[in-house]
């Protein structure tokens, strides 16, 4: 019998009991009613295959050809009403829902250990890698079989590719303020950013920055022993007792006889400028814990030292003047006129340094002059300037040979000639001692301070006699009261 006969004689006959059911539900009690009008009719139409289904099995072979099965459906769409079932591809003239084919997969050639030429080094002039992969036959190896090979190349030649600073015209190698250094050798290329100006490189390498002020490490306060401080404090401050007596000795001397030329009052103001200084000197040790005190005395140290050469430097300008001829007598300035220069200029010079080193007067452990301060350019320098325009107006005069002027004080150019050799002696020996004071102070130091003491006590001596011998009328008084002494004792 027809498959098909018997689904239709199915159908034809098993469609007479719905329909008598449908009459039957349709009757009413008061009569018949008509078909409702959202009745359908089921419309007959064959069935459609899907597509072939994605999913599947496995490949029967890795390579070299396998297979595969896939199915499909017959659901697009399914048969309605009397409609057929899809035909098989695969079984032709057999219908049916599901149908599964063999399909070829991987049919590439199998890996046989062969691989493919080096690809091309990945860097220019320096390291990279290459690559190469597995062939099977004239194609690369794929899924399973695909394999990879990787290696690190080297493409630098110091001498024929461009250094790497080259590239900073193209790139931005280095920070803003840093030059490229070029510190390649034969392996690789290789540079170094070099910050300038001043600038430091920060620890990323990737900026140029200023650098923060440095903190200086203090200096550590050096000492003496208890018992060689006793014995420095008391030789010091003695030796400057002795300068302060003997300088004293001869300002007295000279008010007494009532010697005020003007040369003498230069010296005059030079004595009392270092009598001074030394008074000031002679503070108690103590004074160093009281920060006022203390600063104040080291600016009057700084003062009455710069003005005692300064009177040094107006002698020796003075005694020029008579030594060249240039003047008959009574100097190139008159006595005001020396006072004011000496003080003035010594106290502009002082005030300029308070200006902007105020704070660096006095110290932790002493009130004399620091050496670890920029303070010390301003106390030193102008001295130094000072010191070297003496002794090359004392040279000038020694080699002055001019006419001498008519009517010129012979006794007045005989001073200034006295003025020109004792200053070749004093100035060095204060100038040395205020040095050697200044170093013994700062460093603690034992036998810098007996050099001091002894040449405090050289300066004093020096200063008394020099300045009473070349002074005409200091002279010829003293030789007055030598020859006086001397009657009177041959009297008796």
């Amino acid at each position: 019998m027809d498959s098909r006969k018997g689904v239709g004689g199915w159908a034809s006959g098993g469609l007479v009991l719905p329909m008598l059911i449908l009459l039957m539900l349709s009757v009413d009690v008061g009569g018949v009613t008509s078909p409702s009008p959202s009745s359908t009719y089921t419309v007959d139409s064959d069935g459609v295959w899907s597509s072939w289904s994605v999913l599947s099995t496995s490949c029967s072979a890795d390579c070299g050809g396998g297979k595969m099965h896939r199915v499909r459906t017959c659901t697009n769409p399914a048969p309605t009403g009397n409609g057929q079932l899809c035909e098989k591809e695969t079984q032709p003239g057999v219908r049916a829902d599901l149908e599964l084919k063999d399909f070829p997969c991987n049919n590439h050639t199998c890996w046989q250990g062969a691989w493919s030429e080096w690809s091309n080094c990945t860097a220019e002039c320096g390291r990279g890698n290459k690559t190469r992969y597995a062939m099977c036959g004239n194609s690369t190896c794929e899924g399973t079989q695909a394999k990879k090979m990787e290696m690190e190349c080297n493409t630098w030649n110091k001498t024929s590719c461009p250094s790497p600073c080259d590239k900073v015209n193209l790139e931005k190698l280095c920070p803003d303020y840093a030059v490229c250094k070029d510190e390649s050798d034969e392996k690789d290329p290789k540079y170094t950013c070099v910050c300038t100006m001043g600038y430091q490189m920060t620890k990323d390498n990737k900026s140029c920055v200023r650098p923060p002020p440095t903190t200086p490490t203090p200096r550590p306060i050096p000492t003496l022993e208890p018992a060689q401080k006793v014995v420095v404090t008391v030789v010091s401050k003695s030796a400057s007792t002795v300068l302060i007596i003997c300088v004293s000795i001869c300002l007295a001397i000279f008010l007494v006889l009532r010697v005020f030329t003007p040369d003498r009052v230069i010296q005059m103001n030079m004595e009392i400028a270092l009598l001074l200084a030394h008074v000031f000197l002679i503070f108690p040790p103590s004074v160093a814990e009281m920060e006022v005190l203390c600063r104040v005395v080291s600016i009057f140290i700084h003062f009455f030292f710069t003005a005692c050469f300064m009177f040094m430097f107006l002698e020796s300008l003075h005694m020029y003047a008579y030594v060249a001829y240039v003047i008959k007598q009574d100097g190139m300035f008159s006595r005001a006129q020396n006072i004011i220069v000496g003080w003035g200029v010594s106290a502009i010079i002082v005030l300029f340094c308070m200006c902007f080193e105020y704070h660096n007067y006095g110290a932790t452990y002493h009130c004399w002059l620091q050496m670890d301060k920029p303070l010390l350019y301003g106390q030193l320098l102008p001295i130094l300037f000072l010191v070297v325009l003496t002794f090359t107006m004392i040279e000038a005069a020694g080699a002055a040979d001019y006419k001498p002027l008519k009517g010129m004080d012979k006794g007045q150019l005989t001073s200034a000639r006295f003025s020109q050799r004792t200053n070749l002696i004093i100035l060095p020996l204060v100038f040395s001692h205020m040095l050697v004071g200044m170093f013994s102070e700062f460093d603690q130091n034992l036998a810098l301070y007996s050099i001091f003491t002894i040449l405090n006590a050289v300066t004093g001596v020096a200063v008394l006699f020099l300045h009473c011998a070349n002074n005409q009328q200091v002279r010829m008084k003293m030789m007055g009261v030598y020859r006086s002494m001397c009657r009177g004792s041959s009297a008796r």
